[in-house]
């Protein structure tokens, strides 16, 4: 087993452990209050590859009271989340918009060398805030995304190691935990897509919208 797969498994453990879930939504109002755009670097998710095994897991999940289910158009790996665009920037979460071009410039060095990646989705796992995919033959993604946390520069380390996954619902902390993980239990094995991925994308969300359109700002192919 490799190290995803078991930092994969330790997540799942944790959630089965934690008997409870808590409030995973980003939208806050904290994130509501900021005017400029939230940039980050994502590979987006093809929801049609996710089919029919997306469908009829969102439809047991909304069926759990406090879940929010993620449309397809927000579906995504983040590779390194880069902050909201101000002119001046003073908190951590903060990038001005010379910064952002910067790393643009950046990361296409990295992305461009790399191959195009087959990638494996399931099976279906939890945080306590939120339900996710795995990402089988996702090391190369976690090795982009140590090179772009150095290239972005970030004054502060984040609270948790990087895993890759793709988000498809948060738990707004109402959920009941036993009904969650009962749920997501038949689904821990389940593979869910495979699908290759050929490029890495700087996208751009407005904080007025809860899962708004991630508005492309520069996109970097794989070279080869």
């Amino acid at each position: 087993m490799d190290r995803l797969a078991i930092a994969y498994e330790r997540v799942w453990d944790a959630f089965q452990r934690s008997q409870s879930t808590a409030d995973g939504r980003h939208d806050t109002p904290y994130w509501r209050a900021h005017s400029g755009p939230y940039a980050a670097c994502v590979v987006r998710v093809p929801a049609e590859a996710l089919q029919p095994k997306l469908t009829i897991l969102r439809r047991q999940l909304s069926e759990l009271r406090g879940v929010r289910l993620h449309p397809d158009h927000f579906l995504h790996i983040m590779l390194q989340e880069l902050g909201f665009v101000v002119e001046s920037p003073r908190n951590p979460d903060e990038i001005s918009a010379t910064r952002l071009e910067e790393f643009a410039q950046s990361i296409v060095e990295p992305i461009s060398a790399m191959r195009a990646l087959p990638v494996r989705l399931g099976g279906v796992n939890s945080f306590q805030d939120a339900v996710f995919l795995d990402v089988g033959g996702g090391g190369p993604l976690s090795r982009l995304h140590e090179r772009f946390f150095d290239l972005a520069a970030l004054p502060t380390l984040p609270s948790y190691s990087y895993l890759p996954h793709c988000t498809i619902a948060h738990y707004d902390g109402t959920t009941p935990h036993h009904e969650a993980q009962a749920l997501v239990a038949p689904w821990r094995r389940e593979l869910i897509a495979e699908f290759a991925i050929a490029e890495a994308e700087i996208v751009m969300l407005d904080p007025n919208e809860p899962y708004p359109e991630l508005a492309t700002y520069a996109v970097i192919p794989f070279g080869r």
